[in-house]
């Protein structure tokens, strides 16, 4: 490898960063935006940084050294390939999208985005002024899931899943105190479909909430009566994707 300062150099135009071995190969796999270089830790490598560098060369992605304060791996590459809302709606069918209302936690982005796209969701929704930005946090804690999740912003969500509604798409609220998964109505479940998951302190915003067909939740025995919202959201995703799976769906 050649010896260049790797966090010297990955913010550049309109060039960004992807943090971790497992968010850029997945970037990389995905093919979704461009991967201009790849800069690997000094020092001894690992099974997966092997592997990286392998896949970049292969793709003919240059690869450098650097120092990259705890990292394994990190990448220059295009921005992260967002889409509007109304987007989501167009190709991809059946529908099954998974939308998120305040909450901005790079970490619960992360993890709910890597359920989701396991789950076999088509798109996350998130709001422009409500929901973080996707940056290297949550690329990482998504190991690379959200290199092939569409995600799509709305000015508004209240707005969106209004549209989605009338589109066809019916929106289920994840909240305590819903109804479990299996006292919801298949139909339901198989259909084109929205999940809408809230913060772990706020919740859902009563106006979008009003706009959801079936409120799903989780029986819950523990003292602590609740579980966060990256947890909940893996839970009901697939669970939900279990049920779609049977109906010939996934």
């Amino acid at each position: 490898m050649s010896r260049v300062r790797g966090e010297d150099n990955v913010q550049r135009g309109r060039r960004v960063r992807i943090e971790g071995v497992r968010a850029v190969l997945e970037a990389i796999r995905a093919g979704r935006r461009e991967v201009r270089t790849v800069i690997l830790a000094e020092g001894p490598g690992s099974s997966g940084t092997r592997e990286l560098e392998a896949l970049a060369r292969t793709r003919g992605i240059p690869v450098c050294g650097g120092r990259l304060s705890g990292l394994r791996a990190a990448a220059e590459a295009d921005p992260f390939p967002e889409e509007p809302f109304e987007a989501l709606l167009v190709d991809e069918r059946p529908r099954f999208l998974v939308a998120l209302d305040r909450v901005t936690d790079v970490g619960n982005l992360g993890s709910i985005a890597r359920s989701a796209e396991y789950a076999g969701a088509t798109g996350l929704v998130l709001e422009h002024r409500r929901a973080p930005p996707v940056e290297p946090g949550a690329l990482r804690v998504s190991a690379g899931a959200l290199e092939y999740l569409r995600v799509g912003r709305t000015p508004r969500l209240k707005s969106a899943l209004e549209l989605a509604s009338r589109e066809g798409i019916r929106v289920l609220a994840a909240e305590p105190g819903g109804s479990p998964i299996d006292r919801v109505g298949s139909d339901l479940l198989e259909g084109e479909l929205i999940v809408v998951f809230g913060s772990e302190d706020r919740g859902i915003r009563g106006p979008v909430r009003e706009l959801a067909e079936c409120r799903v939740g989780i029986p819950l025995e523990g003292r602590v009566g609740s579980l966060g919202v990256a947890a909940a959201a893996a839970y009901l995703l697939l669970r939900i994707a279990e049920v779609r799976r049977s109906a010939g769906l996934a």
